[in-house]
Protein backbone atom coordinates (compact mmCIF):
# COMPACT_ATOMS: atom_id res chain seq x y z
CA UNK A 1 0.00 0.00 0.00
CA UNK A 2 2.79 2.57 -0.42
CA UNK A 3 1.70 4.15 -3.20
CA UNK A 4 -2.09 3.18 -3.66
CA UNK A 5 -5.17 4.50 -2.40
CA UNK A 6 -7.69 2.27 0.01
CA UNK A 7 -11.13 3.09 0.67
CA UNK A 8 -12.94 0.72 3.08
CA UNK A 9 -16.61 1.51 3.93
CA UNK A 10 -19.39 -0.61 6.66
CA UNK A 11 -21.82 -1.43 4.29
CA UNK A 12 -24.80 -0.32 7.32
CA UNK A 13 -23.24 2.73 7.10
CA UNK A 14 -25.69 5.43 6.88
CA UNK A 15 -24.22 8.95 6.00
CA UNK A 16 -27.75 10.36 7.22
CA UNK A 17 -26.55 9.24 10.80
CA UNK A 18 -23.47 11.34 10.36
CA UNK A 19 -24.46 13.33 12.95
CA UNK A 20 -23.69 11.06 15.92
CA UNK A 21 -20.16 10.32 14.12
CA UNK A 22 -17.02 11.42 14.58
CA UNK A 23 -14.26 11.83 11.90
CA UNK A 24 -10.65 11.19 12.41
CA UNK A 25 -7.94 13.36 9.83
CA UNK A 26 -4.24 12.28 9.51
CA UNK A 27 -2.47 14.80 7.24
CA UNK A 28 0.95 14.21 6.54
CA UNK A 29 3.76 15.64 4.36
CA UNK A 30 3.31 13.04 1.61
CA UNK A 31 -0.28 11.16 2.75
CA UNK A 32 -3.64 11.79 3.65
CA UNK A 33 -6.41 9.23 5.85
CA UNK A 34 -9.36 9.52 7.86
CA UNK A 35 -11.65 7.09 9.41
CA UNK A 36 -15.48 7.67 10.53
CA UNK A 37 -15.95 6.48 14.05
CA UNK A 38 -19.37 5.56 15.76
CA UNK A 39 -18.59 7.65 18.94
CA UNK A 40 -21.27 5.02 20.95
CA UNK A 41 -20.42 1.62 19.54
CA UNK A 42 -16.39 2.68 18.78
CA UNK A 43 -17.08 1.28 15.17
CA UNK A 44 -14.90 2.42 12.74
CA UNK A 45 -17.90 2.89 9.78
CA UNK A 46 -15.09 4.34 6.81
CA UNK A 47 -11.68 4.36 6.57
CA UNK A 48 -9.10 5.96 4.07
CA UNK A 49 -5.60 5.83 2.54
CA UNK A 50 -3.83 7.80 -0.47
CA UNK A 51 -0.28 7.51 -0.25
CA UNK A 52 2.32 9.52 -2.40
CA UNK A 53 0.74 12.79 -2.22
CA UNK A 54 2.61 15.47 -4.04
CA UNK A 55 0.14 18.07 -3.21
CA UNK A 56 -1.68 17.98 -0.26
CA UNK A 57 -3.47 21.17 -0.04
CA UNK A 58 -4.77 20.26 -3.73
CA UNK A 59 -5.80 16.54 -2.79
CA UNK A 60 -7.55 17.97 0.29
CA UNK A 61 -9.41 20.32 -1.74
CA UNK A 62 -10.29 17.92 -3.99
CA UNK A 63 -11.18 15.31 -1.51
CA UNK A 64 -13.59 17.61 0.37
CA UNK A 65 -15.86 18.46 -3.05
CA UNK A 66 -15.87 14.73 -4.37
CA UNK A 67 -15.94 12.39 -1.45
CA UNK A 68 -19.64 12.05 -0.25
CA UNK A 69 -18.33 10.34 2.96
CA UNK A 70 -15.92 13.95 4.14
CA UNK A 71 -18.93 15.65 2.50
CA UNK A 72 -20.83 15.05 5.43
CA UNK A 73 -21.54 17.06 8.79
CA UNK A 74 -20.23 15.27 11.77
CA UNK A 75 -20.86 15.58 15.45
CA UNK A 76 -17.09 16.45 16.24
CA UNK A 77 -13.49 16.01 14.18
CA UNK A 78 -9.59 15.77 14.80
CA UNK A 79 -7.21 16.47 12.61
CA UNK A 80 -3.18 15.61 12.81
CA UNK A 81 -1.26 17.65 10.55
CA UNK A 82 2.06 17.64 9.39
CA UNK A 83 4.02 20.88 10.26
CA UNK A 84 7.80 21.61 10.47
CA UNK A 85 6.81 24.56 12.58
CA UNK A 86 6.49 23.27 16.19
CA UNK A 87 8.29 23.62 19.67
CA UNK A 88 7.86 21.93 22.78
CA UNK A 89 7.46 24.59 25.67
CA UNK A 90 7.74 23.42 29.30
CA UNK A 91 4.63 23.93 31.49
CA UNK A 92 6.51 26.57 33.54
CA UNK A 93 7.94 28.76 30.55
CA UNK A 94 4.12 28.64 28.48
CA UNK A 95 1.80 31.85 28.81
CA UNK A 96 -1.26 30.66 27.07
CA UNK A 97 -2.73 34.15 26.88
CA UNK A 98 0.04 35.57 24.40
CA UNK A 99 1.23 32.95 21.76
CA UNK A 100 2.51 35.47 19.46
CA UNK A 101 5.99 35.79 22.19
CA UNK A 102 6.56 32.34 20.18
CA UNK A 103 6.62 34.15 17.33
CA UNK A 104 10.20 33.42 16.68
CA UNK A 105 10.79 30.08 17.22
CA UNK A 106 8.75 29.19 14.45
CA UNK A 107 8.88 29.91 10.82
CA UNK A 108 6.14 30.91 9.42
CA UNK A 109 3.43 33.79 9.86
CA UNK A 110 0.03 31.49 9.84
CA UNK A 111 -2.50 31.07 13.29
CA UNK A 112 -0.87 29.82 15.92
CA UNK A 113 -2.14 26.83 17.83
CA UNK A 114 -0.87 25.44 21.39
CA UNK A 115 -1.69 21.96 22.55
CA UNK A 116 -1.47 21.00 26.67
CA UNK A 117 0.16 17.82 27.56
CA UNK A 118 -0.95 17.42 30.38
CA UNK A 119 0.32 13.73 31.54
CA UNK A 120 3.82 15.01 29.59
CA UNK A 121 4.32 18.35 31.36
CA UNK A 122 4.63 20.28 28.06
CA UNK A 123 2.59 22.03 25.30
CA UNK A 124 3.01 21.89 21.76
CA UNK A 125 3.23 25.35 20.07
CA UNK A 126 2.57 24.97 16.44
CA UNK A 127 1.60 26.23 12.98
CA UNK A 128 1.02 25.05 9.57
CA UNK A 129 -0.02 25.87 5.89
CA UNK A 130 -3.21 28.42 5.38
CA UNK A 131 -4.03 26.26 2.35
CA UNK A 132 -4.36 23.26 4.72
CA UNK A 133 -6.77 24.90 7.38
CA UNK A 134 -9.21 26.53 4.83
CA UNK A 135 -9.94 22.75 3.46
CA UNK A 136 -11.17 21.59 6.87
CA UNK A 137 -14.53 21.35 8.27
CA UNK A 138 -15.06 24.46 10.53
CA UNK A 139 -15.71 22.38 13.67
CA UNK A 140 -12.37 20.32 13.04
CA UNK A 141 -10.13 20.38 16.09
CA UNK A 142 -6.81 20.68 15.05
CA UNK A 143 -3.65 18.66 16.41
CA UNK A 144 0.39 18.87 15.63
CA UNK A 145 1.25 15.45 13.64
CA UNK A 146 3.07 14.39 16.84
CA UNK A 147 0.16 14.26 18.81
CA UNK A 148 -0.84 10.35 18.25
CA UNK A 149 2.12 9.60 19.33
CA UNK A 150 2.19 11.37 22.34
CA UNK A 151 -1.35 9.95 23.40
CA UNK A 152 0.25 6.17 22.63
CA UNK A 153 3.18 6.84 24.89
CA UNK A 154 0.98 6.50 28.24
CA UNK A 155 0.44 3.01 26.66
CA UNK A 156 4.24 2.11 26.76
CA UNK A 157 5.48 0.55 29.84
CA UNK A 158 9.34 0.59 29.66
CA UNK A 159 12.04 2.40 27.56
CA UNK A 160 10.72 2.53 23.77
CA UNK A 161 11.28 4.08 20.31
CA UNK A 162 7.98 3.80 18.17
CA UNK A 163 7.99 4.91 14.08
CA UNK A 164 4.78 5.71 12.16
CA UNK A 165 5.72 4.84 8.78
CA UNK A 166 4.04 6.51 5.68
CA UNK A 167 5.22 5.72 2.28
CA UNK A 168 8.18 8.01 2.20
CA UNK A 169 8.30 9.22 5.72
CA UNK A 170 8.38 8.41 9.43
CA UNK A 171 7.49 9.67 12.92
CA UNK A 172 9.47 8.69 15.66
CA UNK A 173 9.49 8.92 19.09
CA UNK A 174 11.69 7.82 22.15
CA UNK A 175 10.69 7.24 25.38
CA UNK A 176 13.34 7.12 28.49
CA UNK A 177 12.34 6.84 32.28
CA UNK A 178 8.73 7.29 31.97
CA UNK A 179 9.55 10.79 29.99
CA UNK A 180 9.29 12.05 26.34
CA UNK A 181 13.12 12.31 25.45
CA UNK A 182 13.23 12.61 21.34
CA UNK A 183 10.30 13.07 18.83
CA UNK A 184 11.33 14.30 15.15
CA UNK A 185 10.15 13.63 11.87
CA UNK A 186 12.18 12.04 8.11
CA UNK A 187 11.29 12.07 4.94
CA UNK A 188 12.97 8.77 3.58
CA UNK A 189 11.73 7.33 0.45
CA UNK A 190 14.02 4.35 0.13
CA UNK A 191 15.30 1.80 3.03
CA UNK A 192 18.51 3.06 2.34
CA UNK A 193 17.36 6.85 3.04
CA UNK A 194 16.08 5.00 6.09
CA UNK A 195 18.68 3.43 7.36
CA UNK A 196 21.33 6.80 7.60
CA UNK A 197 18.74 8.54 9.44
CA UNK A 198 17.87 5.42 11.94
CA UNK A 199 22.03 5.02 12.32
CA UNK A 200 21.98 9.16 13.50
CA UNK A 201 19.20 8.65 15.82
CA UNK A 202 20.51 5.24 17.46
CA UNK A 203 23.95 7.51 18.03
CA UNK A 204 22.22 10.60 19.31
CA UNK A 205 20.62 8.50 21.67
CA UNK A 206 22.85 5.90 22.73
CA UNK A 207 19.93 3.27 21.77
CA UNK A 208 21.27 -0.54 22.00
CA UNK A 209 19.91 -3.64 20.34
CA UNK A 210 17.91 -4.28 23.43
CA UNK A 211 15.68 -1.33 23.11
CA UNK A 212 11.86 -2.37 22.57
CA UNK A 213 10.97 -0.84 18.96
CA UNK A 214 7.21 -0.38 18.12
CA UNK A 215 6.22 -0.29 14.67
CA UNK A 216 2.97 1.42 12.87
CA UNK A 217 1.95 2.91 10.08
CA UNK A 218 2.38 1.83 6.34
CA UNK A 219 5.20 -0.83 7.10
CA UNK A 220 5.38 -5.19 6.52
CA UNK A 221 7.04 -7.67 8.21
CA UNK A 222 10.02 -8.49 6.13
CA UNK A 223 10.06 -5.42 3.70
CA UNK A 224 13.31 -3.54 3.19
CA UNK A 225 11.96 -0.85 6.39
CA UNK A 226 11.43 -4.08 8.44
CA UNK A 227 14.21 -6.13 7.67
CA UNK A 228 16.75 -3.01 8.09
CA UNK A 229 15.04 -2.82 11.27
CA UNK A 230 16.33 -6.15 12.21
CA UNK A 231 20.02 -5.04 11.48
CA UNK A 232 19.96 -3.51 14.77
CA UNK A 233 16.89 -4.12 17.03
CA UNK A 234 16.47 -7.65 18.54
CA UNK A 235 12.64 -7.12 19.77
CA UNK A 236 10.19 -5.73 17.11
CA UNK A 237 6.28 -5.34 17.54
CA UNK A 238 3.36 -3.88 15.55
CA UNK A 239 1.69 -1.71 17.57
CA UNK A 240 -2.22 -0.96 18.50
CA UNK A 241 -3.77 1.15 20.62
CA UNK A 242 -5.31 -0.50 23.86
CA UNK A 243 -8.16 1.36 23.73
CA UNK A 244 -8.74 0.32 20.00
CA UNK A 245 -12.10 1.00 18.53
CA UNK A 246 -14.14 -1.91 17.21
CA UNK A 247 -12.04 -2.75 13.66
CA UNK A 248 -14.38 -4.97 12.18
CA UNK A 249 -13.65 -3.09 8.67
CA UNK A 250 -10.19 -4.12 8.84
CA UNK A 251 -10.55 -7.89 9.60
CA UNK A 252 -8.66 -8.72 6.23
CA UNK A 253 -5.86 -5.24 6.67
CA UNK A 254 -2.64 -5.13 9.05
CA UNK A 255 -4.21 -3.22 11.53
CA UNK A 256 -0.90 -1.47 12.82
CA UNK A 257 -1.71 0.59 9.48
CA UNK A 258 -3.78 2.48 10.78
CA UNK A 259 -2.39 2.87 14.33
CA UNK A 260 -1.80 6.27 14.24
CA UNK A 261 -5.12 7.52 12.87
CA UNK A 262 -7.04 6.11 15.33
CA UNK A 263 -4.91 7.24 18.30
CA UNK A 264 -6.37 9.99 17.59
CA UNK A 265 -9.72 9.69 19.27
CA UNK A 266 -7.08 9.33 22.48
CA UNK A 267 -6.27 12.63 21.91
CA UNK A 268 -7.65 15.50 24.45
Amino acid sequence: MRNNSLLLVDPDFKADASVNYQLLLKITNDSFSYAVVDQDSKQVKVIFDQQGCEDLPHVLKDAFKADRYLSQSYESVKAAIHTSNFVFIPNEWFNADDLSIYTNFLSSDGKIYSKHHEHLGFNTVFSFEEKIEQELPENAVVYPHSSPLLALFRQLSGDALLIDFTASSFNVLFAKDKKINFQNHYSAETAEEFNYFLLLIMEQLGLTESVPVYLQGIINEDDDYYNTLLKYFNNLYFFLPAEKQNCELLADMPKHYFSGLLALSLCE
